[in-house]
Protein backbone atom coordinates (compact mmCIF):
# COMPACT_ATOMS: atom_id res chain seq x y z
CA UNK A 1 0.00 0.00 0.00
CA UNK A 2 1.33 3.46 -0.97
CA UNK A 3 1.71 5.78 2.00
CA UNK A 4 -0.37 8.95 1.68
CA UNK A 5 1.65 12.16 1.82
CA UNK A 6 0.70 14.94 4.19
CA UNK A 7 0.09 18.42 2.81
CA UNK A 8 3.51 19.53 4.12
CA UNK A 9 5.22 16.55 2.47
CA UNK A 10 3.52 17.33 -0.84
CA UNK A 11 4.63 20.95 -0.62
CA UNK A 12 8.21 19.86 0.13
CA UNK A 13 8.17 17.38 -2.74
CA UNK A 14 6.87 20.04 -5.14
CA UNK A 15 9.45 22.59 -3.93
CA UNK A 16 12.26 20.09 -4.52
CA UNK A 17 10.83 19.28 -7.95
CA UNK A 18 10.68 23.00 -8.76
CA UNK A 19 14.33 23.33 -7.74
CA UNK A 20 15.34 20.42 -10.00
CA UNK A 21 13.29 21.61 -12.97
CA UNK A 22 14.46 25.23 -12.71
CA UNK A 23 18.08 24.12 -12.30
CA UNK A 24 17.84 21.83 -15.33
CA UNK A 25 15.56 23.84 -17.64
CA UNK A 26 15.82 27.43 -16.35
CA UNK A 27 13.09 29.51 -14.75
CA UNK A 28 11.47 30.67 -18.01
CA UNK A 29 11.24 27.17 -19.47
CA UNK A 30 9.91 25.60 -16.25
CA UNK A 31 6.18 24.90 -16.30
CA UNK A 32 3.64 23.88 -13.69
CA UNK A 33 3.13 20.63 -15.61
CA UNK A 34 6.85 19.83 -15.66
CA UNK A 35 7.16 20.47 -11.93
CA UNK A 36 4.11 18.27 -11.24
CA UNK A 37 5.52 15.48 -13.41
CA UNK A 38 8.93 15.74 -11.70
CA UNK A 39 7.22 15.46 -8.30
CA UNK A 40 4.87 12.68 -9.43
CA UNK A 41 1.88 14.70 -8.25
CA UNK A 42 -1.14 16.23 -10.03
CA UNK A 43 -0.69 19.68 -11.58
CA UNK A 44 -3.63 20.95 -9.53
CA UNK A 45 -1.54 20.48 -6.40
CA UNK A 46 1.10 22.81 -7.78
CA UNK A 47 -1.48 25.52 -8.50
CA UNK A 48 -2.99 25.05 -5.04
CA UNK A 49 0.31 25.38 -3.17
CA UNK A 50 2.07 27.80 -5.53
CA UNK A 51 -0.57 30.00 -7.18
CA UNK A 52 1.98 32.15 -9.05
CA UNK A 53 5.13 31.11 -10.86
CA UNK A 54 7.26 33.36 -8.66
CA UNK A 55 5.99 31.30 -5.67
CA UNK A 56 7.68 28.31 -7.31
CA UNK A 57 10.90 30.26 -7.71
CA UNK A 58 10.82 31.21 -4.03
CA UNK A 59 10.12 27.62 -2.98
CA UNK A 60 13.00 26.40 -5.14
CA UNK A 61 15.40 28.93 -3.63
CA UNK A 62 14.23 28.15 -0.09
CA UNK A 63 14.85 24.46 -0.80
CA UNK A 64 18.41 25.28 -1.88
CA UNK A 65 18.92 27.36 1.25
CA UNK A 66 17.42 24.64 3.44
CA UNK A 67 19.80 22.05 2.04
CA UNK A 68 23.03 23.96 1.62
CA UNK A 69 23.21 26.42 4.51
CA UNK A 70 22.69 23.84 7.33
CA UNK A 71 25.33 21.66 5.67
CA UNK A 72 27.96 24.21 6.70
CA UNK A 73 27.21 23.57 10.38
CA UNK A 74 27.88 19.85 9.93
CA UNK A 75 31.38 20.30 8.53
CA UNK A 76 33.85 18.90 11.08
CA UNK A 77 32.15 20.71 13.99
CA UNK A 78 34.78 19.64 16.51
CA UNK A 79 37.73 20.05 14.17
CA UNK A 80 40.19 22.83 13.57
CA UNK A 81 39.61 25.65 11.10
CA UNK A 82 42.08 23.92 8.76
CA UNK A 83 40.07 20.69 8.90
CA UNK A 84 36.72 22.44 8.36
CA UNK A 85 38.01 24.41 5.37
CA UNK A 86 39.58 21.27 3.90
CA UNK A 87 36.25 19.42 4.17
CA UNK A 88 34.50 22.45 2.64
CA UNK A 89 36.69 22.13 -0.45
CA UNK A 90 35.98 18.39 -0.52
CA UNK A 91 32.28 19.32 -0.77
CA UNK A 92 33.02 21.71 -3.64
CA UNK A 93 34.87 18.88 -5.39
CA UNK A 94 31.90 16.56 -4.86
CA UNK A 95 29.52 19.14 -6.39
CA UNK A 96 31.66 19.63 -9.49
CA UNK A 97 30.08 17.11 -11.89
CA UNK A 98 26.59 18.59 -11.62
CA UNK A 99 27.93 22.15 -11.68
CA UNK A 100 29.72 21.46 -14.96
CA UNK A 101 26.56 20.01 -16.52
CA UNK A 102 23.95 22.42 -15.09
CA UNK A 103 25.79 25.40 -13.59
CA UNK A 104 25.19 26.70 -10.06
CA UNK A 105 21.49 26.34 -9.12
CA UNK A 106 21.45 29.46 -6.95
CA UNK A 107 23.21 31.72 -9.45
CA UNK A 108 21.22 30.28 -12.35
CA UNK A 109 17.90 31.08 -10.69
CA UNK A 110 19.03 34.54 -9.56
CA UNK A 111 20.16 35.42 -13.08
CA UNK A 112 17.05 33.95 -14.69
CA UNK A 113 14.26 35.56 -12.67
CA UNK A 114 12.69 38.82 -13.85
CA UNK A 115 13.86 42.09 -12.29
CA UNK A 116 10.43 43.06 -10.92
CA UNK A 117 9.54 43.44 -7.24
CA UNK A 118 7.62 40.15 -7.13
CA UNK A 119 10.97 38.35 -6.98
CA UNK A 120 12.57 40.39 -4.19
CA UNK A 121 12.15 37.59 -1.63
CA UNK A 122 13.75 35.07 -3.98
CA UNK A 123 16.68 37.41 -4.63
CA UNK A 124 17.15 38.02 -0.90
CA UNK A 125 17.14 34.28 -0.21
CA UNK A 126 19.76 33.71 -2.92
CA UNK A 127 21.89 36.54 -1.54
CA UNK A 128 21.58 35.01 1.93
CA UNK A 129 22.96 31.69 0.62
CA UNK A 130 26.05 33.37 -0.84
CA UNK A 131 26.44 35.54 2.28
CA UNK A 132 26.33 32.46 4.51
CA UNK A 133 29.07 30.82 2.42
CA UNK A 134 31.28 33.90 2.60
CA UNK A 135 30.69 34.40 6.32
CA UNK A 136 31.29 30.73 7.12
CA UNK A 137 34.68 30.83 5.40
CA UNK A 138 35.54 34.18 6.97
CA UNK A 139 34.61 32.88 10.44
CA UNK A 140 37.00 29.97 9.99
CA UNK A 141 39.78 32.30 8.88
CA UNK A 142 39.25 34.65 11.85
CA UNK A 143 39.21 31.69 14.25
CA UNK A 144 42.72 31.02 13.02
CA UNK A 145 43.85 34.56 13.84
CA UNK A 146 43.31 36.28 10.47
CA UNK A 147 41.89 39.81 10.66
CA UNK A 148 38.17 40.30 9.96
CA UNK A 149 38.85 42.51 6.92
CA UNK A 150 41.32 40.08 5.31
CA UNK A 151 39.07 37.11 6.13
CA UNK A 152 36.03 38.75 4.49
CA UNK A 153 37.91 39.89 1.38
CA UNK A 154 39.55 36.50 0.90
CA UNK A 155 36.29 34.64 1.43
CA UNK A 156 34.48 36.84 -1.12
CA UNK A 157 37.27 36.22 -3.63
CA UNK A 158 37.12 32.46 -3.07
CA UNK A 159 33.35 32.34 -3.69
CA UNK A 160 33.70 34.74 -6.63
CA UNK A 161 36.40 32.64 -8.28
CA UNK A 162 34.50 29.40 -7.62
CA UNK A 163 31.33 30.83 -9.17
CA UNK A 164 33.26 32.21 -12.16
CA UNK A 165 34.88 28.83 -12.71
CA UNK A 166 31.46 27.17 -12.61
CA UNK A 167 30.21 29.52 -15.33
CA UNK A 168 33.23 28.88 -17.57
CA UNK A 169 33.34 25.12 -16.93
CA UNK A 170 29.61 24.89 -17.71
CA UNK A 171 29.90 27.05 -20.83
CA UNK A 172 32.93 25.11 -22.11
CA UNK A 173 31.70 21.72 -20.81
CA UNK A 174 35.19 21.28 -19.36
CA UNK A 175 35.49 19.89 -15.86
CA UNK A 176 39.23 20.60 -15.65
CA UNK A 177 38.49 24.34 -15.47
CA UNK A 178 36.56 23.88 -12.23
CA UNK A 179 38.88 21.19 -10.86
CA UNK A 180 41.93 23.42 -11.39
CA UNK A 181 40.28 26.45 -9.81
CA UNK A 182 39.08 24.55 -6.75
CA UNK A 183 42.59 23.07 -6.29
CA UNK A 184 44.12 26.55 -6.48
CA UNK A 185 41.54 27.99 -4.07
CA UNK A 186 42.18 25.15 -1.64
CA UNK A 187 45.91 25.96 -1.71
CA UNK A 188 45.16 29.65 -1.14
CA UNK A 189 43.04 28.81 1.91
CA UNK A 190 45.62 26.35 3.25
CA UNK A 191 48.38 28.95 2.96
CA UNK A 192 46.25 31.46 4.84
CA UNK A 193 45.56 28.94 7.57
CA UNK A 194 49.23 28.03 7.82
CA UNK A 195 48.88 24.39 6.73
CA UNK A 196 50.68 22.60 3.97
CA UNK A 197 48.75 22.00 0.74
CA UNK A 198 47.79 18.37 0.02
Amino acid sequence: MVEKLTSAQKRQKLARAAMNVIWRDGYHAATIQTVAKEAGLPAGGVFYRFPKKHDLAQAAMETMEGEFTPLLATIAPGGTAQKRVSVFFDYLDAMTPRRVVLGCPVAKLMLDIPADDGFDATRKTGQAIFTSLINWLADNFTQDGISDDTAQKTSRRIILRWQGAIVLAHAMNDRTILDDEIADLRQTAERMLGSEPN
